[in-house]
């Protein structure tokens, strides 16, 4: 019985498709489209490629944040984390605030690391860790 290829193998063959054999044989508007449908692929590869490990580091993050293990639904935690921000839970200069903005930073630049890479190196060599961000 002939293997089919898996979820990762097809995304990376319809974007070495498109980005050798489509892109340079398009111009104008169907160019600017066809390559920002090849960096939606890219971003989707590299996203699918860290959710597991990132969802980890989310998890430690807000269970940092919050001083105990958060289990269960990351979307539900998000959720809970985006009421206590509007509930104004963080006093300003206390350690909880610290920790929230410590968390916030390293989930955005997470988050920079996969949508944006050019753009999270570039600031790193100007400035350093990823704290500078």
């Amino acid at each position: 019985m002939k293997q089919r290829p898996g979820p990762d193998a097809l995304v990376e063959a319809a974007l070495a498709t498109l980005q050798e054999e489509l892109l340079p044989g398009l111009k104008g508007r169907q160019k600017y489209l066809g390559a920002m449908i090849a960096r939606a692929l890219q971003v989707a590869r590299a996203t699918q490629a860290a959710a597991h490990e990132l969802e980890a580091e989310e998890r430690a993050s807000l269970s940092r944040l919050y001083e105990r293990r958060i289990e269960g639904d990351l979307v539900e935690a998000r959720r809970q984390l985006a009421a206590d921000i509007r509930a104004r839970r963080f006093q300003p200069g206390s350690p909880a605030e610290t920790r929230l903005l410590d968390h916030l930073v390293e989930t955005t630049a997470h988050d920079l690391r996969i949508a944006n890479i050019k753009y999270l190196a570039q600031r790193q060599r100007r400035h350093g860790a990823e704290s500078a961000v």
